[in-house]
């Protein structure tokens, strides 16, 4: 069946023209002569049964129908374009893609390693987009995406990409030493972040303790705010161990209480699946999942 779609030129035309507010200015951004240009509007006023620009003197400005057709149009011929461009450059393994990932994890976790890829494959070129929770991971934005949480994600193919484990942090300006029970830690204000707030009682089953009370301490909606209220010492949090490993293992910080929690929620690795096979995505994609596991896996000592 033949779609009832205006011709793509004509489309074209009719953006820059709205974009430029003039038919000259359109003609000239479009390499065609102002006749050909206005040739092309009028087929579109013609197909549509819509006048689409009212016209003044050297200016044009958009009728109602115009600015209903521009709103609805743009993203449309922007998606197009972005398609396009992905067909041309899927099976080329260099170039640019995006990976989304939470603004700390991106900064403690994530750079170390992209610093390692750029030196491993320097004809990459990797951009970051982040985001404060998973509702916020857009497919047309990112090529990869880094969530914590649970499968299945919709629209998404999804690799795990490691576990994570829960401890409890303090400064030691606020404690000298863990503490042996689990209860004393709701002594301090339990400090939360505004996308976990479960991650106390999550901790508290995991270790078979009650959960004296729901924390209500402050809440943080970023990672990097939450670590350094902890360090200044505001309170007690419970935070993902590979955040503060750094913080750990200076001294900054220290474990409040022994128990480590891993919960059945992890970090996955999400590849669009529009996007599944393009070869420059599927090279990162390996990398990071090959540098993961490594990472995770036991050291074997020589002696």
């Amino acid at each position: 069946m033949r779609r009832k779609i205006p011709p793509t030129a004509a489309l074209l035309c009719f953006e820059a023209a709205a974009r430029a507010g003039s038919f000259a200015a359109g003609a000239r951004a479009m390499n065609l002569s102002q006749s050909a240009f206005s040739r092309q509007i009028q087929s579109l006023e013609a197909q549509t049964g819509q006048t689409l620009f009212k016209r003044a003197r050297q200016r044009v400005q958009l009728t109602g129908a115009g600015q209903m057709l521009l709103e609805e149009l743009a993203p449309q011929l922007a998606a197009l374009e972005a398609t396009f461009y992905r067909l041309r450059t899927r099976d080329n393994p260099y170039g640019a893609l995006n990976i989304g990932t939470y603004p700390t994890l991106g900064s403690r976790w994530l750079m170390p390693r992209l610093a390692q890829l750029a030196r491993e494959q320097p004809r990459l070129t990797v951009n970051t987009i982040t985001y404060l929770d998973n509702t916020q991971v857009d497919a047309s934005l990112v090529d990869l995406a880094i969530v914590q949480g649970d499968p299945p994600w919709p629209g998404f193919r999804a690799d795990l990409l490691m576990p994570e484990a829960l401890v409890a942090v303090a400064a030691p300006s606020l404690m000298d030493s863990p503490l042996q029970s689990a209860a004393r830690l709701l002594d301090f204000p339990a400090l939360q972040h505004t996308t976990r707030p479960l991650s106390w009682q999550i901790w508290f089953d995991d270790a078979g303790e009650t959960l004296p009370a729901r924390p209500a301490g402050p809440l943080f909606s970023q990672f990097e705010m939450l670590i350094d209220a902890v360090k200044y010492g505001h309170g007690v949090a419970i935070l993902p161990e590979l955040l503060v490993r750094r913080e750990l293992a200076e001294g900054a910080l220290i474990q409040a209480h022994a128990h480590c929690c891993t919960p059945a929620s992890a970090y996955y690795l999400l590849t669009p699946q529009a996007k599944a096979g393009t070869s420059r995505i599927e090279r990162v994609r390996s990398w990071l999942l090959l540098d993961s596991a490594a990472s995770r896996a036991p050291q074997t000592v020589t002696v």
